[in-house]
């Protein structure tokens, strides 16, 4: 999937696709009904799922008896079934708190499941198949994941991989692992043994047996026991290829993931155009690069990441709007046009300006786990201890040395250290109780120090305290939230500010 720029209107937009098919349109339509909106950012990988079932037919779509999405709809529309006339599921006790759209829906392991409204005796005794994509490491391991209530076809937790019946009251054991992810399944496509899938393949030579009727489950099976797990997916219906069908739904979750950066970038562009910025228009490449390469790194790049703007690339109005929508929004006092450049980023002057992030020190991590950085393209003109990012015991400033910073992560007994050069890319990040590493000049340093609870002061930039002096050296872009590869967040950084010079 790639971007296009409509010159006409200056925007970045997804690329026209042909019509949807007739099936992912219904599905589509049906969804509105149920009131998900949410849905609409992730129509073609959604098409492209429904596109693949349809093509292949039978059991892996005109037959299936169950099947519903929880990656990229709304809580809305978990309980909407990607074809028409499949029985529509009961959700108990889910919220929208409980689905992310990448990665699926979350059970507590208490309370919450999906009554499937199918019996067991809607499956034929050896044309029959269960499966759901799981999507994190399981919390517990005991617990029936999906199934009937009377155990005679079910999907069970257990200490290595899982345990399985696939009409039989006997309890197969397979696979070797707790927290492996994607598709857990089995399928028995004749009397003698049944196949599964879990981090591996196999078949389990057991006899199935006589069917009990027995309503069917997700996110638990008898009346008791929920596990705790996230779900992408979840299939029931006759025998069918599981490592077909896990590669249908492995694309899928790519492929959400992927419409998820091009919603985000969007986002930001209609948050800057909110504020009164125009002049990111001009930078919009550059600047969906290096948001959709953060998105698609996650974790402390992206979902964590608890303050983060661009000082090129936009105008006056777009220093305080945050990269990814939810974060805080700074505060700016007293930065005016004349002090921003597109290509370099917005300089202080060294006595009234500087940038509230709006978080305290403890907001950016839990103590053993923190980063900052700021991306310096000018030093200070005379350097006197004054502060590119932080507040007290979190902290990055110059020293009254040239080519020389004080750094403090989660400790109050700072640390200097001298380069050749300390523009660029300057951040510390703290994974451990023992030591934190700094990236300076290009390189990247162990540095010693146990941490310490330290005060929750606001973080700043040009300045660590409010009533201190700013610096006047000039920022690019800064960041501050969890633990992250200091390397790598700098070389996206470097690439943004190459991409903007360029143009």
């Amino acid at each position: 999937m790639h971007l296009s720029l409509n010159n006409s209107l200056g925007k970045w937009i997804l690329p026209t696709t042909a019509p949807f098919s007739p099936e992912a349109t219904n599905y589509f339509s049906r969804l509105d009904a149920a009131g998900d909106t949410t849905y609409v950012d992730y129509k073609q990988p959604l098409a492209n799922y429904i596109d693949g079932l349809v093509s292949l037919g039978g059991a892996y779509w005109d037959t299936m008896l169950s099947a519903t999405s929880f990656v990229g709809v709304g809580i809305q529309g978990i309980t909407v079934p990607l074809r028409d006339g499949m029985t529509v599921p009961t959700n108990n006790n889910f919220v929208a708190g409980d689905l992310d759209q990448l990665t699926g829906l979350s059970s507590d392991g208490a309370t919450k499941s999906l009554d499937l409204n199918k019996n067991a005796t809607d499956l034929s005794l050896d044309d029959h198949a269960l499966s759901f994509h799981l999507t994190n490491g399981r919390t517990t391991t005991a617990g029936r994941y999906m199934g009937g209530a009377l155990s005679n076809l079910e999907v069970l937790g257990n200490s290595t991989g899982f345990r399985a019946r696939s009409f039989t009251s006997t309890i197969g054991v397979h696979g070797t692992s707790v927290s492996e992810t994607g598709l857990i399944g089995i399928s028995r496509n004749n009397s003698a043994d049944y196949d599964w899938m879990y981090e591996t393949t196999g078949t389990a030579v057991i006899p199935s047996s006589v069917i009990t009727a027995s309503p069917l489950y997700m996110f638990r099976a008898a009346t008791t026991s929920f596990p705790a797990f996230r779900a992408a997916t979840y299939t029931v219906g006759p025998a069918l290829d599981l490592a077909t069908l896990e590669g249908l739904q492995a694309t899928l979750l790519s492929e959400i993931r992927t419409a998820h950066t091009f919603v985000a970038a969007a986002s930001y562009f209609s948050r800057l155009a909110a504020a009164g910025d125009t002049t990111h228009v001009a930078y919009k490449a550059p600047l969906t690069n290096y948001i959709t390469s953060l998105v698609a790194l996650g974790g402390a790049y992206w979902d964590d990441m608890k303050s983060s703007t661009s000082f090129v690339g936009v105008g006056i109005q777009g220093i305080t709007v945050p990269l990814r929508d939810g974060m805080t929004v700074p505060t700016q006092s007293n930065f005016v046009a004349d002090d921003l450049n597109q290509l370099t980023g917005l300089k202080s002057n060294g006595s009234t300006k500087y940038i509230a992030t709006g978080i305290t020190t403890y907001d950016a991590g839990t103590i053993n786990d923190v980063s900052i950085s700021a991306y310096l393209t000018e030093q200070s003109a005379t350097p006197s201890n004054k502060a590119f990012i932080g507040a007290q015991g979190l902290v990055i400033r110059e020293t009254s040395n040239t080519n020389e910073v004080n750094t403090k992560n989660r400790n109050y007994a700072s640390q200097t250290t001298a380069a050749t050069s300390i523009t660029g890319f300057i951040g510390h990040s703290r994974s451990s109780s023992s030591s934190y590493t700094l990236r300076l000049d290009g390189s990247s340093t162990a540095l010693s120090q146990i941490s310490q609870v330290i005060s929750p002061n606001e973080i700043l930039l040009f300045r660590e305290s409010i009533f201190g002096s700013p610096s006047d050296a000039r920022l690019a872009t800064y960041h501050a939230g969890p633990a992250l590869n200091l390397t790598t967040l700098e070389g996206l950084q470097d690439t943004l500010i190459t991409e903007i010079a360029a143009i």
